[in-house]
C-alpha cells in the first residue's frame, strides 16, 4: 500500500516533466536564422528540485545535452560583481555614494578626465559607485551604441584575446566617451562601461585580478566545482558545455574575453542555484546589503526595474530578483517562496518570447506542485484514518 500511494504521490511529478519536455521540444529549430538546438530548466523550491529537464544538442549535429551542463552565463555575471561590492561596503573599504574618480584617477589608460562627456563638458568625476551599479552613470556601450562596428571587428578576429584596457581603448576607439546619454544620475542606460570601471574598482581594492576574487569570495566558499571565468584564469574541467549562438554564428569558436567583469563567466544550473540561494539566505552579504541590492527602480520602457546589479521580473505572478544573459539565460530567486529559477535557451536571438514561454512552465510547475501536495496530502490522510 505505501508503494502505491508513493507512485501516485510523484505521477504528477513525472506528468509534468513530460509535458515540460514536449513544451520545450516544440521550440527547437535547427534551420531558422535563428536557430535553438538545445535547451535546459532548473526549478527548485526550498531547496528541492521542482523541475530539472534538458532537451535538444549541445550544438548543432551534437550529442543530446544534460541538465547539469556548462554554459556562458555572459551578463549574469554582474550579479557576483555587484555581491563583491557590496561585500567591500561592509568590510568598509568603499562606501555607495563615494565618486569613482580618486579610486580610479591613476589608471593612466582609462583618461577619466575624458571618459564621459554630455552636451560638451566632462562629468567622471561626478560617477558614484551606486550610479555604476545601477546603471545610472550615463555612460555608453560598446555593444549597445557600436553593435554593427564592434560585431563586424570581432568577426574579423574571432580569436583575439582582450584585456580591460583593450575594452577601454575600443570604448575610445568609438568615441563613446563623448557619447554619454545624460549627466550622472539623471537618467538609466544599460552600459557595460559600468561594470569595467566597477571591475577594476575591485581589483585595486583587493589587490589581485578580478578572477581571483570572484573565486576567493564566491567561488571557493560555495564549493562552485563547475564556475569559473573564462579567458582569465586556468581551468581543468571535463564538464560538458552547451554551445551557445548568435543566429547561425557558434560563439563558442568566438573568443568572449572582452566580457569581462560584466559577463565572462561559466557556470551550470546547479552552481548557480547554489549561488543565488546563498545570495538570499545571508552566506555573501548581509541582510541589510541585500535590501539594498533588490531595491529596485523603473529604468525605460525597454528594459524591466534594476536595482543594484540585479532585476526586478514577474513570472506567473511572482516576483524573482536575478539577472539575464545575453544568450538566452537567466538566474534568478523568488524570496517569497524561496524559489530558484534557472534556465538557458542556447539562443541570443530567439525566434519566440523567452519571457512568455518560460513564465508559463513557471506556472505549469506551481499547478502541478500544489496539485502533487494535495494527492499526497489526501492519499496519506485517507491511510491513517
Amino acid at each position: 500500500m505505501r508503494t502505491l500511494i508513493l507512485l501516485l504521490t510523484f505521477l504528477p511529478a513525472i506528468n509534468y516533466a513530460q509535458v515540460t519536455s514536449a513544451l520545450l521540444h516544440e521550440k527547437l529549430d535547427d534551420s531558422s536564422e535563428s536557430p535553438v538546438h538545445g535547451m535546459s530548466i532548473v526549478i527548485k523550491r526550498e531547496g528541492n528540485i521542482v523541475l530539472s529537464e534538458a532537451i535538444g544538442k549541445r550544438k548543432k549535429n551534437g550529442e543530446g545535452l544534460l541538465a547539469t551542463d556548462q554554459f556562458r552565463i555572459a551578463s549574469s555575471t554582474k550579479l557576483f560583481v555587484s555581491t563583491i561590492t557590496l561585500q567591500l561596503l561592509e568590510e568598509g573599504k568603499l562606501h555607495l555614494s563615494e565618486k569613482i574618480y580618486p579610486y580610479l584617477n591613476e589608471i593612466e589608460y582609462l583618461r577619466l578626465d575624458e571618459f564621459h562627456s554630455h552636451e560638451n563638458s566632462a562629468f567622471a568625476e561626478f560617477i558614484t559607485i551606486e550610479q555604476l551599479l545601477s546603471h545610472k552613470s550615463g555612460l555608453a556601450d560598446i555593444f549597445n551604441d557600436k553593435q554593427e562596428a564592434f560585431f563586424e571587428r570581432l568577426m574579423n578576429k574571432p580569436k583575439q584575446q582582450y584585456r580591460p584596457k583593450d575594452v577601454v581603448d575600443l570604448y575610445f576607439e568609438f568615441g563613446l566617451n563623448k557619447k554619454a546619454k545624460f549627466e550622472p544620475g539623471d537618467g538609466w542606460y544599460y552600459s557595460d562601461m559600468n561594470y569595467v570601471l566597477l571591475g577594476l574598482l575591485i581589483e585595486k581594492l583587493d589587490q589581485k585580478s578580478l578572477s581571483q576574487s570572484i573565486r576567493d569570495r564566491i567561488i571557493r566558499p560555495l564549493d562552485l566545482k563547475d564556475t569559473y571565468f573564462e579567458f582569465y584564469e586556468k581551468t581543468e574541467t571535463t564538464k560538458s558545455r552547451l554551445h551557445q549562438y548568435v543566429g547561425t554564428i557558434d560563439f563558442n569558436a568566438v573568443n568572449t574575453s572582452f566580457d569581462w567583469s560584466g559577463g565572462g563567466l561559466v557556470s551550470t544550473h546547479q552552481d548557480l542555484a547554489t549561488f543565488i540561494e546563498a545570495l538570499f539566505e545571508g552566506e555573501l552579504i548581509s541582510e541589510q546589503s541585500l535590501q539594498k541590492m533588490i531595491v529596485v527602480e523603473g529604468a525605460n520602457e525597454n528594459h524591466l526595474p534594476y536595482g543594484l546589479g540585479v532585476y526586478q521580473s514577474v513570472y506567473d505572478g511572482q516576483t524573482f530578483y536575478g539577472h539575464y544573459g545575453f544568450y538566452g539565460t537567466y538566474i534568478g530567486y523568488c524570496p517569497e517562496n524561496k524559489m530558484v529559477l534557472s534556465y538557458c535557451i542556447t539562443q541570443a536571438t530567439t525566434p519566440f518570447n523567452v519571457y512568455e514561454f518560460v513564465s508559463y512552465i513557471v506556472k505549469k510547475s506551481q499547478n502541478e506542485e500544489n496539485r502533487s501536495y494535495l494527492k499526497s496530502s489526501s492519499l496519506y490522510g485517507s491511510t491513517l484514518n
